[in-house]
């Protein structure tokens, strides 16, 4: 067995961001009627490959759905994009300490330039995450601290 097939206790392709977006569910139609209603969530973690959401009602479907993504504006004056991509619904789990389903989706492919919409995205959070922990570890380090607690005269 080569080094690159061995089964690894991780089965994501890509990392997962704690990224809450506001998503849509759209189930397939049959006999002329969609199989479900559009169900609105928010996702729990993303990445490039997959995604969870934790939901009130058990929406579990198999076989695929359509997602759209609402990601969050690169400027405060810039409109939100709206992303479309394929999906198949992998789990769906009761979680007693949450009381609501998990529920896992791989996501099959994107629409137009979604994919690099939502790497764009996913970046940027990282970027943001990596920025706020700096901040917390130079708070704790006291550089930014008035040692000083004479009062300072103007």
């Amino acid at each position: 067995m080569q080094s690159d097939q061995r089964e690894s206790p991780e089965k994501r392709e890509s990392l997962r961001f704690r990224l809450q977006l506001r998503l849509a569910v759209i189930y397939p139609v049959r006999d002329g009627r969609p199989v479900h209603p559009i169900y609105h969530a928010k996702t729990h973690d993303i990445g490039m490959s997959g995604l969870s959401m934790v939901v009130d009602d058990n929406v579990f479907h198999e076989g695929e759905v359509t997602l759209l993504l609402t990601l969050p504006p690169v400027h405060p004056w810039a409109a939100q994009k709206i992303i479309e991509a394929t999906a198949r619904m992998n789990y769906s789990i009761h979680s007693s300490k949450l009381n609501a389903f998990k529920i896992g989706m791989k996501i099959l492919g994107f629409k137009a330039d979604g994919g690099m919409l939502l790497q764009a995205a996913l970046q940027r959070a990282s970027e943001q995450e990596v920025d706020a922990r700096r901040q917390a570890v130079g708070a704790r380090s006291g550089a930014n601290r008035n040692t000083d607690s004479r009062p300072r005269r103007r």
